[in-house]
């Protein structure tokens, strides 16, 4: 058993949020997300449900929902591998002024910045929003715009690790707890008995696929354009 586990398990909550220490790269405020992630919790009276879910068996580590709410897209490992994330972002919009001065280029972590002959061009499929270009920019061509987090889902360790995925680029405290409800209720309604929520998003998938396959298919006895039908 890990270092940790034992207190967890003596909590009478069967989820644990975990956020980033008060940091200097933050770009949103993280407090107030931690509160109302809460508040979800308590709100579906969350963890008598999962523990009706579990049927009666004795909680283990595993079955204690997880979440992480990182300041930043930097956020170490931990929202990668959490039931349900966010990451805080900054997106940096390109404006007038620029100067040629390539600061911006030279702060990206990413190098998703080249300078054009207007200014500066972000590769947007490359950009983690870490806003890091516009906290260098000293014309305030590049700057930000707009706050929020991304949302991603789903990571797990143990037998059949797996990374979270995103299901949001960018919302709001309100959004963030709102798709957090949706996820504690698909967990609660279809998951299995001790299934994490990683196990239960691929279960669903490979249903889904299945199903998409078998519409996609022809149907027994119809044979195929340019052949003739073998009579019995």
């Amino acid at each position: 058993m890990v270092r940790g586990e034992k207190e967890k398990l003596n909590s009478t909550e069967l989820y644990q949020i975990n956020k980033c220490w008060d940091c200097h790269n933050a770009l949103v405020d993280m407090d107030e997300a931690e509160k109302r992630l809460h508040e979800i919790f308590q709100e579906i009276d969350f963890s008598r449900r999962q523990l009706a879910r579990l049927g009666g068996v004795k909680p283990k580590s595993h079955n204690i929902f997880q979440v992480a709410i990182a300041g930043c897209p930097n956020s170490c490992c931990q929202p990668q591998i959490k039931d349900f994330a966010l990451q805080g972002q900054a997106v940096p919009e390109i404006g007038a002024g620029c100067t040629m001065c390539g600061l911006c280029v030279a702060a990206c972590p990413d190098d998703c910045i080249v300078l054009g002959e207007a200014g500066p061009i972000i590769d947007r499929q490359v950009c983690l929003n870490c806003g890091k270009c516009a906290a260098k920019c000293p014309t305030g061509a590049i700057k930000i715009n707009k706050r929020g987090y991304r949302v991603i889902r789903g990571g797990k360790l143990g037998r059949r690790p797996q990374l979270a995925q995103e299901v949001c680029s960018l919302t709001n405290v309100r959004g963030a707890a709102a798709l957090l409800r949706e996820t504690l209720d698909l967990l609660l309604q279809q998951g299995k008995p001790g299934e994490r929520l990683g196990s239960l998003l691929q279960r669903l998938q490979k249903v889904e696929n299945c199903e998409e396959n078998l519409a996609g298919a022809k149907p027994l006895g119809v044979p195929t354009r340019g052949t003739s039908r073998r009579q019995p």
